[in-house]
């Protein structure tokens, strides 16, 4: 007897103490799967319904298989008559051909590049609370589509639970893995706003969860090297976290902006932008938020080479954290509060000032730091912990101690080949092998290595 499902289970059905609903935000399919199981379905009866192979079911019920693919997540929805936002997907054809689109490009159809410099103006105005008219013109394009007619608290909790996913997604195993993924959702999401009507509470609960969504598709996009598609993206996250009035989120934001900045040899104008973090860290008295800035704008001073500036920007940053009560710290500062994350961050400071001949004699704690904070990484901080790897590669290197340069940064390659998909990730390496490709003719391990790093880039 063909098994039928029932459209009210998604609704007001229960698995496990918690409603489906929650578990088709957080995209636990295991727990869907196993929910028609108690209702009579076969894994073979699932697998007929959504076109996913009966061994596959078996696998994903068991947890041995976790479904990320938007594709499949999609299949799922409409095999099992799904209602498709309560998973995050977006309704319409628009969305698809948002996602189809070829990750390398740098800038949506139509649009001019990015000038990061022109930017910093309109950024400015909307950290200090004036968001300017043409702000449309930095942010990224959104297709029109079906969206709920009224949007609820269970929608709303779903945009945080498709951002937590793909957060958790993006540090195991790197941008690469869910930006084509985000976009879609994020798509869906923003078009939610064009819901009527919204009740004020629910729109700024809406606003704050939108911004948290963009500030992470313009971070998986930066870490895949897309840096317009990022600084779209966390632009428009700064203005709906100035319309939600969240100035953590506002100071996370600015962080951001000011790490592709970074990233991009772009030390000046990251300072501009950790400075704009800074006000907005402070006007919310969070010591968590204006640590991780001081942190950063350390980063920045050691690119100039200026280690004055440097020393009291960490010495700030460690004043700050000890203020920090872990119990009312914003989410997204917690990690900054580990001490791996402190002792990673000062190898990655120490290290780019140490590759300015004068300040040489910085690469020995750099490389104390950098070992430290291997030590301490927790598993599912994948992608923190390759850093700090290819930390010690580098600060070695500058030591002179090319034995342990050379065991890192191997083991930071077959980490990366082991299916991290970053290109922050790739782009370390190849600094790290600028540092060591002149001692390659006496170490034969390094002229290996540096075959290995070449591959992963045209990878």
């Amino acid at each position: 007897m063909r098994r039928t499902v029932r459209p009210q289970w998604w609704d007001d059905g229960q698995y496990r103490g918690e409603p489906v609903r929650v578990h088709l935000a957080r995209h636990n399919i295991a727990a869907v799967f196993h929910f028609l199981k108690e209702r009579g379905f076969s894994w073979s009866a699932i697998a007929a319904a959504t076109g996913i192979g009966a061994s596959r079911v078996s696998e994903i019920a068991a947890g041995r298989r976790v479904v990320t693919d938007y594709a499949v997540l999609e299949r799922i929805a409409e095999g099992l008559a799904i209602p498709r936002h309560y998973m995050g997907l977006a309704i319409d054809e628009p969305a698809r051909e948002l996602r189809s689109m070829e990750p390398a490009r740098s800038a949506l159809p139509g649009r001019d590049l990015v000038d990061p410099h022109e930017l910093l103006g309109a950024v400015a105005s909307i950290a200090v609370g004036s968001i300017p008219n043409d702000v449309q013109r930095w942010l990224p394009q959104a297709p029109a589509m079906v969206v709920p007619e009224v949007v609820t608290a269970d929608d709303v909790a779903t945009v945080r639970a498709v951002t937590e996913f793909h957060r958790r997604l993006d540090a195991t195993a790197g941008g690469g893995t869910c930006l084509q993924s985000a976009r879609g959702y994020v798509a869906w999401a923003t078009q939610l706003l064009r819901s009527a009507p919204i009740q004020d509470t629910i729109g700024n609960e809406l606003r704050g969860a939108l911004a948290e969504l963009h500030n992470l598709v313009g971070w998986v996009a930066h870490d895949l090297g897309q840096h317009d598609n990022a600084r779209r993206h966390l632009v428009q996250s700064l203005v709906l976290a100035r319309q939600a009035d969240t100035l953590p989120l506002l100071a996370n934001t600015l962080y951001r902006l000011g790490r592709v900045s970074l990233h991009q040899n772009q030390p000046a104008d990251a300072l501009h932008l950790f400075g704009l973090g800074q006000l907005a860290a402070q006007q919310a008295h969070c010591p968590a938020s204006t640590a991780i800035l001081h942190a950063n704008t350390a980063w920045a001073y050691a690119l100039l080479g200026v280690d004055a500036q440097v020393t009291e920007s960490l010495n700030r940053a460690r004043i700050e954290i000890d203020r920090v009560d872990p119990d009312t710290a914003p989410a997204w500062t917690r990690f900054a509060l580990a001490d791996a994350d402190a002792h990673g961050i000062s190898a990655v400071v120490y290290t780019a000032l140490a590759r300015h001949p004068q300040h040489r004699r910085y690469a020995a704690p750099a490389a104390d730091h950098a070992l430290q904070a291997v030590d301490l990484r927790r598993p599912e901080e994948r992608r923190s912990f390759i850093f700090d790897v290819i930390s010690v590669a580098a600060a070695s290197t500058l030591t002179g101690d090319i034995a342990t340069a050379s065991r890192y940064a191997a083991k930071a390659v077959t980490l990366v080949e082991d299916g991290m998909r970053s290109a922050r990730v790739n782009d370390r390496l190849a600094a790290v092998w600028q540092l060591a490709a002149p001692h390659a003719a006496r170490h034969d391990e390094l002229a290996e290595l540096g075959t290995r790093i070449a591959a992963l880039q045209v990878a």
